[in-house]
This record gives C-alpha cells, sequence and structure tokens, in this order.
C-alpha cells in the first residue's frame, strides 16, 4: 500500500469535519454572498497560480480549454458555487453540525443518481439503507417544521446544496473520469469565483467596515485548505484506493462535526438531532457494507 495514503486519508477526514464549522464563522460578521466570494475569489487565485507553476514547468498548456474540459469546468463550478451559495445562507441560521449531517447524506442521493445516470441499479439493500436515513431526515425535520430561516427553509436549502453536489459528482464520473482533476479542479473554481460574484453584486450586500480575525481566517482555511487541498486530496485517494473506502469518510464526518460544533462553538446537540443523526448513519453504514461486497 503506498505509504502516503494514510496520512492523506486522514487529512481529509480532518478538513471535512472542520468545513461546516468554518463556514459557520465564515459568514458570522460578513453578509454570506460577500463571505462566498471572499472563499471562491481565493481558492480560484491559489488554483490557477498552482496550475500555471505546475504547467509551467511541465511545459503543458494553463488551462485546457477543449469541449470536455469546458464542460467539466461548468458542471462542477456551476453545482459547486450553487450548492455553497445555498449552505452559506442556511449556516446562519443553522448548527455547523446539521450542516454536516445532512450532506452525510450525499452517498445516498449518490447512489440515485448513479442508477438514472450510469445505469448502476439500486438494490434492495440500498433502498432499505436510504429508507433508514430519510427516517432519520423526517426525525430532524420534525422539530424544524416552522416557515422561520431556521426551520424549514434552512433544512431545505441544505438539501438542495447536498443534492446539486451529488449529481454533480455523478456527471463527472460520467464525462470528466479521464480529465486532469487538478485541471477539473481549478477550472471549477474559477467558474465559482465568477458566479460568487454575480451572486453578491445580485444582493447588494455592502462592503462591511470591519469583519473579525476569526471570519477571515475560516474564509482563507476554506480556500486554501478546504478548496485547494482538499480538493485535490480527494482526487488523488480516489485514484488511489477503492471508492468504497473514500466513501467510509461520509460516516465519520457527521458525528466530528456535531461534536466539534458544541465544544468549539456553544452549539446545543438536541436529542432529536441525535437520534436523527444515528438514523441517517445507520443507513449510511447499510449503503457501504452493500458497496464493499
Amino acid at each position: 500500500m503506498n505509504s502516503r495514503i494514510v496520512p492523506a486519508y486522514a487529512a481529509l477526514i480532518a478538513i471535512w469535519s472542520t468545513t461546516a464549522l468554518a463556514i459557520k464563522w465564515g459568514v458570522t460578521g460578513l453578509p454570506f454572498s460577500l463571505a462566498l466570494l471572499t472563499r471562491f475569489g481565493l481558492a480560484a487565485m491559489l488554483a490557477a497560480t498552482l496550475m500555471l507553476w505546475r504547467n509551467r514547468a511541465n511545459g503543458g498548456q494553463w488551462l485546457p480549454l477543449d469541449r470536455d474540459h469546458c464542460r467539466a469546468y461548468v458542471i462542477a463550478g456551476g453545482a459547486l458555487s450553487l450548492s455553497m451559495l445555498c449552505s452559506f445562507w442556511a449556516s446562519q441560521y443553522v448548527a455547523s453540525g446539521m450542516v454536516a449531517v445532512l450532506f452525510g447524506l450525499m452517498p445516498l442521493a449518490t447512489a440515485l443518481f448513479a442508477a438514472r445516470w450510469l445505469a448502476s441499479p439500486v438494490n434492495a439493500t440500498e433502498w432499505l439503507a436510504i429508507s433508514i436515513s430519510l427516517a432519520g431526515l423526517a426525525v430532524i425535520f420534525s422539530q424544524n417544521l416552522g416557515w422561520s430561516r431556521s426551520g424549514l427553509p434552512s433544512m431545505l436549502a441544505l438539501l438542495l446544496a447536498m443534492t446539486l453536489q451529488a449529481g454533480a459528482a455523478v456527471l463527472l464520473k460520467r464525462y470528466a473520469a479521464s480529465l486532469s482533476s487538478q485541471a477539473v479542479n481549478a477550472g471549477g473554481l474559477l467558474i465559482c469565483a465568477v458566479l460568487s460574484l454575480l451572486f453578491w453584486l445580485a444582493s447588494s450586500a455592502p462592503l462591511p467596515e470591519q469583519a473579525s480575525g476569526r471570519a477571515l481566517a475560516a474564509l482563507v482555511y476554506l480556500a486554501s485548505i478546504g478548496s485547494v487541498l482538499a480538493g485535490g486530496l480527494y482526487y488523488w485517494l480516489i485514484g488511489q484506493c477503492r471508492p468504497i473506502s473514500v466513501a467510509l469518510i461520509s460516516l465519520i464526518t457527521p458525528a466530528t462535526s456535531l461534536w466539534l460544533g458544541h465544544w468549539l462553538n456553544d452549539e446545543v446537540l438536541h436529542a432529536y438531532e441525535l437520534w436523527g443523526t444515528a438514523l441517517i448513519m445507520l443507513g449510511l453504514v447499510l449503503h457501504v457494507m452493500q458497496r464493499s461486497r
């Protein structure tokens, strides 16, 4: 086994466990659309600089602009920017742990999209896993049925965010599996930066007179570690490991994110959230066990 797999795997778990909390801190004291622009603007500059340096050293093209790559950039950037727009908005009102838990449903949503677009059928055990996770989702939603921003609107926004990323992952598997992962990541982040600028301009959100150091540090972390480094690690692990090994991360990050939010951000863990999370994770366990056979 490649000796770099274990540290890369551990690093990705750590990054994904802290992403929801970093988003929560990033939108504290800043308009959410400006926080989104800051994240993706910085991430795009970093990714583009790395691509330029790498390809100059190799004598290659800075960013491939053929039809296949451009389609991949649009899929990756469009889905990620819209997904994070929903996530950043909802994170103003929802605990970071719940953001991570709802994104933990992504492997199940991915299985449904794969059944439709990759002819990968969902068997009885996977339908059972999806049903159990949906029951957990219903438990969480049962206490958030109001139409205040912290209720159904935020929960539905997070589900839409998760669904967009799951759908994009399957489309990229279909159309971009043979393309350079670094190029797709960089091109997608450039699309994200442009769309985030349009979101911010459309929102007419003002520039704050000052921003907290914690919020700025969180956004720099999301741009550099959460976008550029995590993207590189994820695509590298997909190439080195079985997909099921990478999918196991989704079993770990919801629980770690819940406790990090409780420990570092004083977020209250309600009993119904814990029961709902337990059901969602049980469904994920069944799904991962089925896929590992």
